[in-house]
């Protein structure tokens, strides 16, 4: 399984003939998503604001397939599980909500935790299945706090923890920046990676934190 990070909540996850794209963002948030990294057969969504929701921006030899909400799903190849939970909303507005989704490739689990603005439950923890891999928003002023991150690292124990959805260059959105969550977790900064290969074998014992440097072209 290969993941790149596009930039903010966007990734790109590779498997054999399957392309996955998670929460591709419109340029108002300053980056493109690139060529390379928008060809997906399959789109996740996990939340309704132009920063996570661009799935036409996605390409390929057919139209991709978009989910966008709780269910369990079979398609190009993965089996996807999406949870919903409550998203931050403006008061008077209407409830806002987030997807949170776990998808099996190569015998591996893998989480987008989207932008919840509140920690999991106990059994939404348990509806995950203990992913091995989870890409974890820690700077969003308005969903998880410092705090919060480090207690869903640690109330879920995957083998990788990805960050994103922090400040980082052309990103034009008011985020966090990634230093506070490390602190607090107690990790240092590992050496940044343009992609992240992952398999069975090479998964750490320990919790780790992996950095990716986002692929996103500066407008």
């Amino acid at each position: 399984m290969d993941i790149t990070w596009v930039g903010h909540a966007a990734f790109q996850i590779r498997s054999g003939n399957a392309a996955l794209l998670m929460d591709p963002f419109r340029e108002e948030l300053g980056l493109r998503v690139p060529p390379q990294h928008s060809r997906a057969n399959l789109v996740t969504v996990s939340n309704d604001s132009g920063s996570h929701n661009a799935s036409d921006v996605a390409t390929g030899d057919a139209k991709p397939i978009i989910l966008d909400g709780p269910g369990e799903y079979e398609a190009s190849g993965l089996h996807l599980r999406g949870i919903r939970t409550s998203r931050y909303t403006p008061e008077g507005a209407p409830q806002a909500w987030n997807t949170v989704f776990v998808i099996e490739v190569e015998g591996m689990l893998l989480c987008h935790l989207g932008d919840p603005d509140r920690l999991l439950t106990a059994r939404e923890v348990e509806e995950l299945g203990s992913p091995h891999v989870l890409l974890l928003p820690v700077g969003s002023k308005q969903g998880l706090t410092t705090a919060d991150a480090v207690e869903v690292v640690n109330s879920i124990s995957p083998r990788i923890v990805v960050p994103m959805l922090f400040a980082h260059p052309g990103n034009k959105t008011d985020l966090r920046e990634l230093g506070p969550f490390l602190q607090e977790l107690g990790a240092k900064a590992p050496e940044r990676q343009n992609r992240l290969t992952v398999t069975r074998a090479n998964l750490p014992e320990e919790t780790t934190v992996a950095l990716l440097e986002p692929s996103g072209t500066m407008i």
